[in-house]
């Protein structure tokens, strides 16, 4: 992934869920907030986000985070 694709995917994770309304079983539409293991992830997901930016700044010639993050190159 890619520090955007990161940044991207730690916002997905806290915005929770939404679940659809389902009239057989009696249940509105409702939204679930994240599960504290999904916080931990995008906590994650912001930190990896945080690095790329920093060595893409730093070390703009730098292809070490390329390697780290897809070592089969």
């Amino acid at each position: 992934m890619t520090g955007p694709e990161h940044y991207l995917e730690g916002e997905r994770l806290l915005a929770g869920t939404d679940t659809p309304a389902d009239p057989e079983q009696g249940m509105g539409a409702r939204h679930d907030p994240p599960s504290q293991m999904d916080v931990l992830t995008a906590i994650g997901h912001f930190l990896a986000a945080l690095t790329a930016s920093h060595a893409a700044h730093a070390h703009p010639q730098s292809t070490s985070w390329d390697h780290a993050i897809d070592p089969k190159e």
